[in-house]
């Protein structure tokens, strides 16, 4: 198992590297990385009879399209701010681009057209999704969940048919759906607990916050079973990348509050 963490470790330290720029470094936060989403890129690729140097590159290519996307993300969409928050929101777009530009210059190095076709129609897709969510087209409760977990989801599971990884694209994306679902739960739990009014209104509210943490249950739940029924049968034999990937899962359902702890600290 300690071998699993020693290659995240690694490539996660060439991602650093990557992701590295003085200039940037001297105005914005350092991107966060994803240590689960980097955890599943490694599982699917791990699958796949590719060098293990290719495997790496795609990995690193692949994690630096989700952060080009949530470093966008973090645009601030005030139309009220100061010079200094000014210059850093037209920083952080800078970054996303300049992060977006590394991915491209890796896969051209290993002149992968295919990949690039795979990731931009992901990205096509994710964008569509956050606009609906963003225009608040997404009406109903079952509406908005497709688009939150398409944001969530569709890089891996572009990236997993690109590479045929078969049950381990179920894998990921009911993964990352009961992952995404659990905080939404969490949120809406929390705020729940502040909301203000009067008593008819608390008691108006109290119904309708009540179904939706029910449904949200249910989805929890739900995913939650499949993944780890997939987890289960995605291994032929019992393997160390299988008891990581459930041991995170289960990680998830026992800490409620949605403060995680990180690969390092359960082992990296």
């Amino acid at each position: 198992m300690q071998d699993i963490y020693v290659q995240l470790a690694k490539i996660k330290d060439a991602l650093h590297v990557k992701l590295t720029h003085p200039f940037l470094a001297k105005y914005i936060p350092s991107p966060m990385i994803d240590e689960d989403k980097l955890l599943l890129f490694y599982a699917l690729f791990d699958q796949t009879d590719l060098p293990e140097e290719k495997k790496e590159n795609y990995i690193i290519t692949a994690m630096l399209v989700q952060i080009a996307l949530d470093t966008h993300d973090e645009v601030s969409t005030s139309a009220h701010l100061r010079q200094e928050e000014f210059k850093q929101r037209q920083l952080i777009v800078l970054a996303g681009d300049y992060f977006s530009g590394l991915y491209y210059a890796l896969l051209s190095e290993m002149q992968d057209i295919g990949m690039i076709r795979t990731l931009a129609t992901a990205i096509k897709e994710i964008n569509e999704h956050k606009i609906r969510l963003y225009e608040q087209s997404a009406a109903d409760f079952d509406s908005f969940t497709a688009s939150l977990l398409k944001v969530e989801t569709s890089l891996f599971e572009h990236v997993s048919d690109y590479i045929q990884a078969g049950i381990f694209s179920r894998l990921t994306t009911a993964f990352l759906s009961y992952k995404r679902l659990l905080l939404e739960k969490s949120k809406y739990s929390s705020e729940s607990h502040h909301r203000t009014g009067d008593s008819a209104k608390k008691k108006k509210n109290a119904g309708a916050i009540e179904w939706t943490g029910v449904y949200l249950k249910e989805f929890c739940n739900r995913y939650f079973e499949e993944t780890a029924a997939l987890i289960e049968s995605s291994f032929q034999q019992p393997s160390s990348l299988q008891k990581v990937l459930l041991a995170r899962l289960q990680s998830f359902k026992y800490n409620q509050e949605m403060r995680y702890t990180t690969l390092a600290e359960e082992g990296l």
